[in-house]
């Protein structure tokens, strides 16, 4: 295992001390577990950012298909309709 020296402020490894013994675990377990949540804090936010990304891009995407749609057209209509119909597999097979 790598022991890496790193630099702390007097008063942050005093905290360090403190929560890690609150929790009866030591230092370096303490300050690993702190780097492996930030670690997974930083994914999270990475991943929310991307999705945030993807929907912008898609409402971006509609809108523009919107202005190439005629006049007239209710995209909400259709998708209302779409989405009330029954399934295919139950309409009778003389009329699918």
């Amino acid at each position: 295992m790598a022991k890496p020296t790193i630099s702390i402020p007097d008063g942050m490894l005093e905290d360090i001390d403190r929560r890690a013994a609150e929790a009866g675990i030591s230092r370096s377990a303490f300050v690993q577990e702190a780097i492996a949540r930030y670690g997974e804090a930083l994914d999270e936010q990475t991943a929310q950012e991307a999705r945030a990304r993807r929907i912008h891009r898609a409402i971006e995407e509609m809108r523009e298909i919107g202005k190439k749609m005629p006049p007239g057209v209710d995209g909400t209509a259709i998708i209302r309709r779409l989405r009330d119909a029954p399934p295919r597999w139950l309409e009778p097979e003389d009329e699918r």
